[in-house]
This record gives structure tokens, sequence and C-alpha cells, in this order.
């Protein structure tokens, strides 16, 4: 009887931790306007947008976006971008000092990001996938991010 309830104790607790370890591992998405000429994306060619190198799809001028979540956007640059947010900061410092070119506009929230982005011909962020809500954007890449 004694091994049974340690049993259950110890299954009931297994399920704990992984519900809470799933509830923590969230997917970013990469999303655009509805009118993007595109449909997925890679996460090279979205590291290639935000560093603004790449400034067209086609016809259609990219407007990136970033984020003010401050856990967001440490996730989005650390895992898709492949820096530090201080070596970000210091890429765009460098790249409008040098060429002129303006990193992408901040936005204050992820549903403030989505508004933006719908609203907005080219326009192309980030927010977490469950975060994803109405018909004026678009899903192009998911990405798993880790706890």
């Amino acid at each position: 009887m004694k091994i049974l309830r340690w049993n259950i104790v110890v299954g009931v607790l297994m399920l704990l931790l992984c519900g809470n370890a799933q509830a923590y591992a969230r997917d970013l998405a990469i999303i655009s306007n509805k009118d993007y000429p595109v449909n997925t994306i890679s996460t090279a060619k979205v590291k290639e947008i935000y560093l603004g190198e790449k400034m067209s799809e086609g016809s259609v001028k990219i407007k990136p976006m970033d984020q003010n979540d401050e856990q967001l956007r440490r996730r989005f640059i650390e895992r898709v971008m492949g820096t530090s947010v201080d070596g970000y900061k210091a890429y765009w410092i460098k790249k409008f000092f040098q060429e002129g070119i303006t990193p992408p506009t901040t936005k204050a929230s992820s549903s403030e990001m989505i508004h933006a982005v719908g609203g907005t011909t080219g326009g192309i962020g980030y927010v977490w996938a469950d975060e994803v809500r109405g018909d004026s954007v678009k899903v192009l890449l998911k990405i798993d991010v880790g706890n």
C-alpha cells in the first residue's frame, strides 16, 4: 500500500512537471500582412529582413516591425537573429550611422503588432504563436524558442 501511494505521488508530480514544461514552451510566429507575396519564409530570410539586408519581396517593400515585449524580443533576437539584444542594438546603431538605414519600428505589444502588420502592405513582425488573431495577418513561420 505504501509503495502504491509513492507511485501515485511520483506520477502526479511527473504530470505537473510535464504540464508546466509545456505551459512555458511557446512558439514564436513570424507574421505578415495577408497580402504579403509569399506564404512561407525561412529563418535565414527573416534574419536578412531584420538586418536590413532584404528590403523587398518582389515589388513589395518590406516593413519589419520589432516588439517591445522584453521576453519575446530577447527570444527572437537570440534564437532567430543569433545574437544578443545588445549586439543587435549595436548592429543597428552602426548601420544607421554608416548606411542611413533605419531599424525596424517598435510596437508596444503583440496586439499592436498584429494590428500594425495587418494594416501595412509589406508589414512583417513577430508575436507569440498563440496570440495570432484575425484574418488581416498570416503566419509565415513558427519557431520553437524553447523555455
